[in-house]
């Protein structure tokens, strides 16, 4: 038998090449099998930890529940309008469902630049008196950024979209450090409360808030209390008892308090019970079949867990992804100062994120579908993109698995439906129109109807309770009539039409307003609500007149206001 040799056993060199290409094309095609198997059967090992707890505050129930009672407290707010809350409620994954536009760098609304934000507080002074704002004018201000989840945010060593909220809890009255690290939720509770476009008036002082908390019946704007709400307030009815009762017996209200029992609410919330969690625990058909599939392309084509891994399904670094030029917003280089950190966000959790009603940092695309799309692209913008941001190539029908596992496979039910701990009371702003403006204006100079600003709850006991006018003629004398009764319907006096009863006469607030001009009008009475039951349930009618010598009548009027003291 004749032997061949060696070479001329072996197939030619192009054939020899080929097949090279395909074994390895074939191993890598198993370890990339081999590692999203690993990632689905390793997440069983990885599931969602408590979240840590600094040791300068330890979590208890009394302070979790004063935490839970001042995160829902709209009398937080300046003028009793916002809460914490308003922005992070549970059902829209803990992050805000409202769409309020700011007008982004160039200042124009309806431009590309627009930022999705939250809607905060309407600008008033340092007296708490409305005032016009550059941007929004007497509108509610907005946010330059979309607001976080807080439902993960414990987890992080940063918050906020940069990092500027830092693990180091610093007394934002003295100075003294109160944690040394593991405080980045008391540095970031701190921060809205005076914020002059989300919670405050201008110049809005620590002071001012133990104040108001001090006079505040906890939770009066709200309803339908939670269990745990309720047993609290009902044996520690004021904010003084409540703060003894979190920290040994102690009623004074502090800043640094205020920020530890925010936090130790927050804390609370461990959102742990969503389908990945069963999945990842064992059970195989907690997730369908185009969710797993969907998971599997999240690990591997789709490239997601590079920076959102689970359990937390974030990385927690900071990322410049392509959203926007780096001259909207320079991100993590406003707290680094460093060139490299232009335009990086910090990675959000994407648990619950299918409850979310905008995403990105400037709230900038409003489905998961246009956030897979977008990654799909690979970013828009190139400049000090992240290396980890390029073209996935995934094909419709896998960009709809992956968002089927996004929105389905890591949502906790508990938070969808908003059940303990992520239960919540009803806030006022939801509840009712309390002022409620009702009728018709009439104009004064220049066809300008003047307009009325009344976002103060009439409470019993609102010692910053007021009513405000815009749009007069600047410079006027302008009267808020306020009476017990609404004037009969069609009541008019030269024409001019009339709200409030004038038998007996009401009550008047004879003020100057403020501005230049016509439509340019502007001012406020401020007057404290008696805290007396007998005003509870007693309605009022109020209307502002302005003198205005080009208004038919001599007189310009607003609409009429009911309110309904509470």
């Amino acid at each position: 038998m004749r032997h061949r040799s060696v070479e001329s056993s072996l197939p030619p060199i192009a054939s020899r090449c080929s097949l090279t290409v395909v074994i390895l094309t074939v191993a890598i095609l198993i370890v990339a099998m081999l590692t999203a198997i690993g990632s689905l059967a390793g997440s069983a090992r990885a599931q969602l930890p408590p979240p840590p707890v600094p040791p300068e505050n330890p979590t208890t129930t009394e302070k979790a529940v004063l935490g839970k009672i001042l995160f829902w407290d709209e009398q937080l707010s300046s003028d009793g309008s916002v809460a914490c809350g308003t922005c992070h409620l549970p059902g829209a994954g803990s992050a805000d469902p409202r769409t309020s536009r700011h007008p982004g760098i160039d200042g124009v609304f309806e431009t590309e630049d627009d930022i999705f934000g939250s809607l905060g507080v309407v600008r008033s002074d340092t007296t708490g008196r409305y005032a016009p704002d550059p941007t929004f004018d007497f509108g509610r201000q907005v946010t330059r950024r979309y607001a976080g989840s807080v439902s993960t945010a414990a987890w992080f060593d940063e918050l906020f979209w940069e990092g500027r909220a830092a693990s180091m809890f610093v007394d934002p009255v003295d100075g003294s450090i109160r944690i040394a690290s593991g405080g980045a939720l008391e540095s970031q509770a701190v921060e809205p409360i005076l914020a002059a476009a989300e919670m405050a008036h201008d110049g809005r002082t620590w002071d001012d808030v133990i104040a108001d908390l001090t006079a505040a019946r906890p939770l009066a704007l709200a309803t339908d209390w939670p269990a745990d709400v309720a047993a609290a307030i009902s044996s520690s009815p004021t904010y003084p008892e409540l703060f003894a009762a979190a920290f040994d017996g102690d009623p004074t209200i502090r800043a640094d308090r205020i920020a530890f029992a925010l936090a130790a609410y927050e804390r609370t919330l461990v959102p742990n019970q969503t389908p990945w969690d069963a999945f990842a625990a064992g059970d195989l058909d907690a997730l369908t079949p185009d969710q797993q599939e969907g998971l599997f392309l999240f690990n591997t084509q789709g490239n997601c867990s590079a920076c959102h891994p689970p359990p937390l399904f974030s990385d927690g670094l900071y990322h410049n992804i392509g959203v926007r030029p780096l001259a909207d917003d320079l991100g993590r280089e406003l707290v680094t100062g460093e060139p490299e950190d232009a335009g990086r966000f910090k990675t959000p959790s994407l648990r619950n994120g299918g409850l979310r009603s905008r995403f990105m940092h400037n709230g900038g695309l409003a489905d998961l579908t246009e956030v897979v799309d977008f990654y799909n692209e690979g970013g828009r913008f190139r400049e000090n993109l992240d290396p980890r941001i390029f073209p996935r190539g995934l094909e419709p029908i896998e960009i709809a698995q992956i968002v089927d596992f996004l929105e389905n496979g890591l949502t906790d039910p508990r938070v969808a439906a908003e059940l303990p701990p992520f239960d919540r009371p009803t806030l006022r702003s939801e509840r009712t129109r309390n002022p409620e403006p009702f009728g018709t204006a009439h104009p004064g100079s220049s066809g300008y109807a003047p307009r009325l600003i009344a976002t103060a709850p009439p409470t019993i006991g609102n010692a910053r309770f007021k009513i405000g006018v815009r749009s007069g003629l600047g410079g006027a004398r302008a009267i808020l009539a306020i009476a017990a009764d609404a004037a009969p319907p069609g009541l008019k006096r030269d024409g001019v039409p009339v709200y409030v009863s004038l038998d007996p006469p009401p009550a008047r607030f004879v003020i100057r307003l403020a501005g230049v001009g016509a439509g340019a009008g502007y001012g406020t009475v401020a007057k404290a609500i008696p805290d007396h039951p007998g005003l509870l349930g007693r309605s009022y009618t109020a209307q502002w007149f302005i003198k205005d010598p080009q208004a038919e009548g001599g007189l310009a009027a607003t609409k009429g206001l009911r309110f309904t003291v509470y």
